[in-house]
């Protein structure tokens, strides 16, 4: 136990052998500073507490005197070492920054602490508290290692509290540190598209310029962040759309229609997205997504007939409901509800046949059939138009047709008059003509 101030460390003893009264004393000023005497007893007790740290050994000298004279004698004291000594840190706090690739096993600090004490009192026994998963701390030397895999992305610092522990078993003393280990990014990992998924409708009428969509992709390595490059990788039929290669906006290049069979499917663009190195050269960290782009219908293309004009011979005798050989097919090109027109014949006498089907979505072949009977000796020719009309007034398709009939022999012969009356005399001469007799 550590002697305190006022405890007492030993007693003089001396002897006088006329039996006169002793007086004990002591000498130095320094001396004086730490003991003191009784002058009658001898007992030596403490001023104040000592520090073998700063003084391990103290030469005192002390007197005895009677009425005779006075003895003095040196005496050589040895201060004892106790643990009242904590550890005690170098240089602290303690900052240091390693990469984030720094390989499991590898030693990146070492924690310097000393305890001036001896024995026990003096060993310094290192730990974290609490325990770190990603550091261990060997113990005597202080030595910090990597103990797991590290990620600047998941964690970007480490605040670690290092304590320092004499051992010893009675009084152990203990000191804290902080150690601070700065995890600096590297360049390992790809970058990553951002605001999926990528798919969007436009408007087939789009003017070229017009931009479709933004693509975003970012540098997951977010301590140093690199630029990004775009550039689209298959999927851009006739280089219809533009990718700008810095700012990743995706515009329009071309006349769209969604009419044309390549571009009525839609696209699926498949876009790339590269890290950039300072001189802005393209990097091995690459990503890839697709872009999905459908076009949308626009009410622009009137309906059409496969043909302007129609021409067919049929015989007077064609019977009610009868299909004329003719090929019509009609076609508007649009999709759902912009396919959608109405079909009619129209001129002088086109009564006299029907069409169907009137009402079409699409496409359709039409069918013309004799509404009436016919007769070549009336009518021997047809010619009348045929019109598909959509709502929009300007998308009209317009065909003509002509119909001819064939002259059968469907008549029998007629007399000009049902009854022929005649009156000639008796004496008409023979040879003599009595009346003319028309028939057609």
């Amino acid at each position: 136990m550590l002697p305190s101030a006022g405890s007492s460390v030993t007693q003089l003893k001396a002897v006088d052998v006329d039996e006169d009264p002793l007086v004990y004393g002591i000498v130095g000023e320094e001396a004086m500073k730490y003991f003191a005497v009784e002058s009658k007893s001898g007992i030596v007790w403490l001023r104040q507490p000592l520090d073998r740290e700063s003084k391990s050994e103290m030469q005192v000298e002390f007197t005895v005197s009677d009425s005779e004279g006075v003895v003095k004698q040196t005496v050589n004291i040895q201060i004892g070492d106790v643990n009242d000594n904590a550890p005690f840190f170098y240089k602290q706090p303690y900052n240091v920054k390693i990469p984030e690739d720094t390989p499991v096993g590898t030693s990146v600090f070492t924690v310097n602490a000393s305890d001036p004490d001896q024995g026990t009192g003096g060993s310094v026994l290192f730990s974290f508290q609490p325990p770190s998963p990603f550091f261990t701390i060997d113990g005597a030397r202080g030595i910090v290692t990597v103990a797991r895999a590290l990620d600047y992305e998941t964690t970007a610092a480490y605040q670690l509290t290092v304590n320092a522990t004499d051992q010893d078993k009675l009084r152990p003393l203990s000191s804290l540190a902080n150690l601070a280990i700065i995890i600096t990014d590297v360049q390992d990992m790809d970058p990553i598209f951002i605001n999926l998924p990528y798919s969007t409708n436009i408007n087939e009428d789009s003017p070229p310029g017009y931009e479709v969509r933004k693509i975003t992709a970012i540098d997951q390595d977010r301590g140093s962040p690199r630029g990004i490059g775009y550039t689209v990788v298959s999927g851009n039929t006739n280089s219809i759309f533009a990718l700008d290669y810095i700012s990743g906006s995706l515009t329009v290049n071309g006349q769209l229609d969604r009419e044309n069979p390549l571009y009525s499917a839609g696209f699926v663009l498949t876009v790339k997205a590269t890290e950039l190195n300072e001189d802005r050269t393209p990097s091995a960290a690459t990503a890839v997504t697709t872009f999905t782009i459908l076009v949308v219908d626009k009410n622009d293309n009137a309906p059409q007939f496969n043909n302007s004009e129609y021409r067919v011979r049929i015989t007077e005798l064609a019977q009610v409901g009868f299909a004329l050989p003719l090929f019509i097919l009609v076609e508007d090109k649009d999709e759902g509800p912009n396919s959608m027109f109405q079909v009619f014949l129209t001129g002088n006498n086109s009564d006299h046949f029907t069409i169907s089907p009137t009402s079409v979505q699409g496409r359709a072949d039409i069918r013309v059939r004799v509404a009436v009977p016919l007769d070549f000796e009336t009518i021997r020719s047809y010619s009348f138009s045929l019109y598909a009309n959509e709502s929009l007034l300007e998308h009209v398709g317009f065909a003509r047709v002509f119909i001819d009939l064939i002259n059968e022999n469907d008549n029998r012969p007629v007399f000009s008059m049902a009854l022929y009356n005649i009156s000639l005399p008796e004496s008409t001469a023979s040879g003599t003509s009595l009346v003319r007799i028309q028939v057609s």
